[in-house]
């Protein structure tokens, strides 16, 4: 365990006592095993006419799994007629399974109240506060509230919205509910991740360095919990620096897809390090106080497969799912060449102390 990376603290209301600190430790290993009910592999064929499916959260309601993911632009010889020129971008998919194995895709993501343009990529879904709620990013054609010198119109922002199903969203607001406002970024935030630490929301995103960005990082800010999650609601953190960046030979120029679960009283972040196109791989880091995280180990924990496997070129994206047994696992996505077809895979996680 080494290579620690962080920057702040949080307030000492959400911080353990000094004796917690002491004994709190992270687990010995963590251990991938492959599910009971088979081999998951998912693409979705709609957009390519070949399987391709990115950037997967899972949650689990009314006895069902839901997974969205992201969809690229569509083929030019697939793009429906009469379809809106924003609906051929990238989107959200929606897919439901009574396994985690077999997934049948039910339909875009949509949400009324929010701009018809968003299109809610690289989601993130939780069920909390009595609701689920849907983290996403997606362009602003409007360029609100941003500095043109940093970020010109179409910044990639992120958004949110509740739904009582899964299927049907809505936003009580046609703005974005975060924009990153620091001291060393792009206002770029993507692939965002929320969970609670005391009374606070903590919201993790994805954004470059300012002013060239060639490296991706992780920012931090928080919200009260229980709040709307608007733009006003939310208060940085990592204002003077990442809270967390590339140092490894693997990470190369690129962390992304913060993903995080708490087991016994340590925070575990699953992250992406590299970019897509230079075979990124699966790390984990940890926390006592779910704010400043310390790398686990300084080798990925899920690397990318062998030459000629479904995943050769990458193991990436993570998303964390507890299913209501405390079972957890973890989905991630793949592909075997360079410009192969994302599709994506699941595993069982265990902690072993």
């Amino acid at each position: 365990m080494a290579n620690k990376t962080s920057v702040f603290c949080l307030l000492s209301s959400v911080l353990l006592l000094p004796g917690m600190l002491a004994a709190a430790q992270p687990c010995r290993d963590i251990v991938f095993k492959p599910l009971e009910a088979g081999l998951m592999r998912y693409g979705d064929t709609t957009r390519l006419g070949r399987p391709f499916a990115k950037d997967p959260t899972v949650i689990r309601h009314n006895g069902k799994y839901f997974m969205y993911y992201s969809e690229c632009s569509y083929a030019k010889d697939r793009v429906p007629k009469n379809l809106p020129k924003y609906r051929t971008w990238w989107w959200g998919g929606i897919a439901t399974s009574t396994n985690l194995v077999d997934w049948t895709r039910i339909g875009n993501i949509s949400v009324e109240g929010a701009p018809v343009t968003v299109g809610w990529v690289a989601p993130c879904v939780k069920k909390f506060d009595g609701k689920i709620h849907i983290f996403a990013q997606g362009h602003d054609e409007r360029g609100i509230d941003a500095p043109k010198d940093k970020a010109p119109n179409k910044l990639n922002v992120l958004w949110h919205a509740t739904s009582d199903d899964g299927i049907h969203f809505r936003s009580d607001t046609d703005k974005p509910a975060f924009i990153a406002k620091n001291e060393w970024s792009l206002n770029r935030a993507i692939d965002a991740e929320v969970y609670r630490v005391g009374d606070r929301m903590m919201l993790m995103y994805a954004t470059r360095e300012h002013p060239t960005g060639n490296i991706q990082q992780l920012g931090m800010a928080w919200a009260k919990y229980g709040s709307a999650y608007r733009l006003s609601d939310w208060h940085e953190l990592s204002i003077k620096a990442p809270f967390f960046k590339p140092d490894l030979p693997w990470e190369m120029k690129c962390i992304e897809a913060p993903t995080v679960i708490q087991r016994k009283g340590i925070w575990y972040m699953f992250y992406a390090g590299a970019y897509n196109h230079e075979r990124q791989q699966i790390g984990v880091a940890w926390s006592m106080d779910g704010v400043n995280f310390t790398r686990w180990r300084n080798e990925p924990v899920l690397p990318h497969g062998p030459e000629g496997s479904w995943n050769a070129w990458e193991s990436g994206h993570p998303g964390i799912f507890e299913d209501d047994d405390g079972t957890v696992y973890l989905f991630y996505q793949g592909k075997a060449t360079l410009k192969g077809d994302y599709q994506l895979s699941c595993l069982k996680v265990e902690f072993v102390d």
